[in-house]
């Protein structure tokens, strides 16, 4: 399966008000693992399937989801180069 590294970053004044604990949850429930959240900042960082980020993408408070690093789960290093 393939993984993605991912940034959200949250917009806080989106009209379903999501705070960052809702869309902790929310990005959890679509398979995410949440690695770290950055409250000053507003931002999510954490490991999710590849399939699922444009799903992320979509929730309502997003503003963006930057994919950093996306690896096939599984296999080592060398196998994937």
């Amino acid at each position: 399966m393939w993984m993605s590294n991912i940034y959200i970053v949250i917009n806080q004044n989106n009209s379903d008000r999501n705070n960052l604990c809702d869309l902790c949850d929310a990005v959890t429930e679509a398979g995410a693992t949440v690695v770290a959240v950055d409250e000053q900042h507003h931002v999510i960082e954490a490991t999710s399937p590849a399939h699922e980020v444009p799903t992320i993408a979509a929730m309502e408070g997003v503003s963006c989801v930057r994919s950093f690093f996306t690896y096939l789960k599984g296999t080592s290093p060398r196998q994937a180069a």
